[in-house]
Formats: structure tokens, sequence, C-alpha cells
């Protein structure tokens, strides 16, 4: 059997030291479901896949890092493609089974997938409860996408939530901690902070973090001004009456190793690599020089991989036609069962998570086929130009 995991590390939320918390935040989620109005409206930042999160923390541990908490969370929501986040979850048990996992969701689908998150172990789930009221909510959400298509407001405001309430229960049902996390928006819900305490404990949270709306820049909407000290101690006191109540203080706190795209070092340490059954690289490609083609336009794929030391241009291979569905990325996959990751200019979420679960991870950038080629096989710095 095996041993039950500490949770101990996963507790604090905040902490003063990275190394003694050893938190790591995994952005592995690359679709959002809502937006704040005092948010800027800019598109989500790349997410990582399953593959790059280990080798993410594989580096991590490498460099000396004792890895504790692994919090999932971000760009966009981890329960908006569930597969994924129950992929790398399931991966981080099984090469970490010792580290806390936390996640944190606006809670969509929650009830669906709470038995799938209790088999995980997780240190605790965390609910974006920013409100308890729809009229409230509608205040602070521009848009709320649950499915494939933006709701009217008004709607998708009730069904929120409905989806978090009967998810927290569910959760709760089946053994997880959930907490609450608070953003306090002045003039908004500021006022609102003892309802969503008492809906909160009422439903089975354990307990409420509370975070300060901080301004970004003066490009977007914002509440009526930012929240005084007062005013935030006086929210958290009103949410202690009725759960344990923590304010984040933001400014101050060191809480996660966070991932970084733009440093270069870093973003080469989470790319996949080749090696055993799959050491060879399928390039797409209109003229052999520059990788120019989205997934599903290429015709043929450029075969890469060593040859007697060296890593050359081995071979192509003729593309699935288009327009046989899911069918085709099966296909595409036994074409390129000896590869270790496809690289192209772009590609649709449908095929990079089949090709995925098939252990083929597609890398979307754009530039020179030969620097990406050295780059992709340890061969030095890239040469091409970022998409």
């Amino acid at each position: 059997m095996r041993n039950p995991i500490s949770h101990e590390a996963a507790e604090n939320f905040c902490a003063s030291s990275r190394r003694s918390s050893g938190r790591v935040h995994l952005p592995i989620a690359p679709k959002a479901q809502a937006r704040i109005r005092y948010s800027p409206e800019t598109p989500l930042s790349r997410a990582l896949s399953p593959e790059q999160a280990l080798n993410w923390l594989d580096y991590l541990a490498n460099q000396g890092e004792s890895i504790k908490v692994v919090n999932i969370n971000g760009p966009g929501d981890p329960l908006a493609t569930p597969e994924l986040t129950l992929q790398t979850a399931s991966l981080l048990r099984e090469k970490y089974p010792g580290i806390s996992i936390c996640l944190t969701t606006l809670g969509f689908g929650t009830v669906k997938l709470a038995d799938q998150l209790a088999q995980l172990g997780l240190a605790h789930v965390s609910i974006l409860l920013h409100a308890v009221d729809p009229q409230v909510a509608e205040k602070i959400y521009a848009w709320i996408r649950p499915g494939a298509k933006t709701l009217p407001l008004e709607t998708a405001c009730a069904l929120l939530m409905e989806e978090q309430a009967a998810g927290i229960v569910s959760l709760v049902e089946k053994g997880i901690k959930v907490l609450a996390k608070t953003t306090v928006y002045p003039g908004i819900n500021s006022e609102h902070i003892t309802e969503i305490a008492k809906k909160a404990v009422g439903l089975g949270v354990s307990e409420i973090k509370l975070f300060p709306f901080l301004a970004k820049d003066n490009d977007h909407p914002r509440p009526a001004w930012e929240a005084l000290p007062e005013e935030l101690n006086r929210a958290a006191r009103q949410a202690a009456r009725h759960l344990p109540a923590q304010l984040v203080d933001l400014v101050y706190c060191q809480e996660t190793v966070e991932f970084n795209f733009a440093d270069p070092g870093s973003s080469q340490e989470v790319l996949p690599k080749p090696g055993g059954k799959r050491p060879n690289l399928a390039v797409c490609s209109s003229d052999g020089l520059e990788v120019d083609l989205h997934l599903g336009q290429t015709g043929r794929y450029l075969i890469y991989g060593p040859q007697d030391g060296p890593v050359v241009l081995l071979e192509t291979r003729p593309a699935p036609e288009p327009g046989s569905g899911d069918t085709r990325w099966q296909q595409a996959a036994l074409t390129l069962s000896d590869c270790f990751a496809v690289l192209c200019a772009a590609a649709g979420e449908v095929p990079k998570r089949l090709l995925l679960e098939r252990g083929l991870t597609v890398l979307e950038q754009e530039g020179n086929v030969r620097g990406l080629v050295d780059l992709l096989y340890g061969g030095g710095k890239k040469k091409g130009r970022k998409k």
C-alpha cells in the first residue's frame, strides 16, 4: 500500500522563502472559460503540455529545487481541458509520488470529474469564488464561456453559481479539501464577502483566502478604487466569523516558482526530447528551409533524426488526407510513431490533444528548419524567429 502523502507544505499559501516552501506553478491549461472585467483583454500565454510540465519539474529538481507542492493553474482553466489536466496530474503522481498537488479552477464540470480528481490524492482544490449572487457576478465578469460558446452574461452567471455550489459539494463528498479564493473588488463585491463566506462554509469549504485587487495598468476598467488596508482587514474579519480566513499579501508573498516562456534557458528545458523508440522529429515545411505550414495543411512530413551521429534529413512521409476527422490524426500518430515531436507553424487544439494522447507532442514555432532542429536535439541556441 502506498504511504499517505503529507500535505503539510500545501497548507501555507504564502511562504517567505521559495526554496523552503518548494511551491511550483504549472500553467498547463490552454483554454479560458471567463474573463474578469478588470483584467486586460490579452491573448492567453502559452500553456505547457503534460510532457513539458514534467520536463520543467525535472529541470528544477536537477537545479537543486526541493519540489513539495505543485499548483496546476492557468493560463486558462484546468478543467476546461480536463484530459490534459488529469494526464498531467497522473504523470506527476507517478513520477513524484510524494508531492502535494493543488488545482485552481472556476469550477465548471467539477461534478463529473470529482471521482477522477479524488483518485489523484489532491491536497486541495481551490474554487475562484468571487460572488455567490449572479447579479454581483455580472459586475465582475466580462464574459463566461463554459463550453464552446459564450453564453449571455446573465445566464452564464446564474449557471456559474449553480456549477460552483454543486462542484464544491461533490468534491467534499469525495473527501477532497476545498478552498475558496476570492478577489476583493472595491465597490463591487467588498460588501459581499460575508455572504460569500456564509455560502462557502455551508457547502463544505474549509478555508477562504482573500486577495486584494491590484490594477495592472491604466488601459482597462477597474473598480471604484484599490482597496485600502483597513477595508481588506475588515473583509477578512467578516469572513473569519464563518470559517478560517486568510488575507494574502500579493506584494510580499513569494508563493511559487513560475515557468517563463520568455526565458530561453527555461524554455529549452521543457522541450520534448528524443530517445528510446522515438529518436526522430517530424517537420512541416513547404520548402525544407522554413517551418511555415499549419499541421492540418501539410501534405508531407520531413523526418529528421540521427544517422551515424549527426542529425540529418532521413526521409519524407506523406501526411494523411484531410476530411476523415479524428481518424486522420490517429493515422498521423501511426505514421510518426518513431517521432518524439512534430514541428509546425500552428495547429488546432483537437489534433494536438489526439496526438499527445498517443505520445506525440505538437510544437508550434515558425522559423528556420535547421536552427529549430538543432535546438530540439540540444545543439545550441535557436536560430529561427519567434512567431
